[in-house]
């Protein structure tokens, strides 16, 4: 099990204004590893309760708020994260476990029972959610991003463009018919640390303060597909 404790932001840019950020921080942070020059495909397909009780938390600006997931970065992936991630205010918690290409295709199918063969705590609660909310797929997030990091104060800002939701919510390892979320024209900027950002940051940062906002991908396509 893998948790990260964090706090976000996230800021809706003009495309113009995010490449003017990223060439800044670029100056004063490094690129993530992962991937080439930092950028990489990520595709998330996220569950509900039969009542969508996670969509209307999330709808209602809740103070706690609750997302489902299982997130790929290749549809060649033989394996893929569960994650089970919670918002406290502007305060995340991100609990993963790795499960297997075979595991996720059945939790697809809304059979979480593998859980139960887990040696892990928190695979013992998704599974109790997961069972008495009766999830199932809902939709499928698919993007490609560039992330920067920053070890003072575990800083990681994360710039996602391309952003498309699925028509269909099944079919986490297929190719899909996918509709954008938002235009060409926007990037979706998130800013995570642990601690307090380094005032260099800060003072680049300034420049998007404006244009904050506290929608998700997971909500924006949740909403075009309702």
């Amino acid at each position: 099990m893998i948790q990260v404790l964090r706090k976000e932001k996230k800021y809706i840019l003009p495309r113009r204004a995010a490449m003017e950020l990223e060439r800044q921080l670029s100056g004063v942070m490094q690129l993530d590893t992962n991937g080439v020059e930092g950028r990489y495909f990520i595709r998330s397909q996220y569950f509900d309760s039969l009542t969508d009780g996670d969509l209307h938390d999330n709808l209602a600006g809740l103070w706690e708020k609750s997302k489902l997931r299982l997130r790929i970065y290749s549809l060649d992936d033989q394996k893929a994260k569960l994650e089970w991630k919670r918002k406290f205010g502007l305060d995340s918690r991100k609990s993963s476990l790795t499960v297997t290409r075979a595991q996720a295709l059945q939790m697809e199918r809304g059979d979480a029972s593998f859980l139960l063969d887990m040696d892990s705590q928190l695979a013992r609660q998704i599974y109790c959610r997961f069972t008495a909310g009766a999830y199932r797929p809902k939709t499928i997030v698919e993007y490609q991003r560039k992330a920067l990091l920053y070890p003072a104060g575990d800083v990681r800002i994360t710039f996602d463009t391309d952003i498309r939701g699925s028509v269909c919510p099944w079919g986490l390892f297929e190719p899909l018919a996918t509709f954008p979320i938002t235009g060409n024209e926007y990037v979706l900027m998130e800013v995570k640390y642990s601690e307090l950002i380094p005032q260099l940051l800060v003072d680049i940062l300034h420049q998007a303060d404006s244009l904050q906002t506290s929608n998700s991908k997971y909500l924006q396509a949740r909403l075009l597909n309702l």
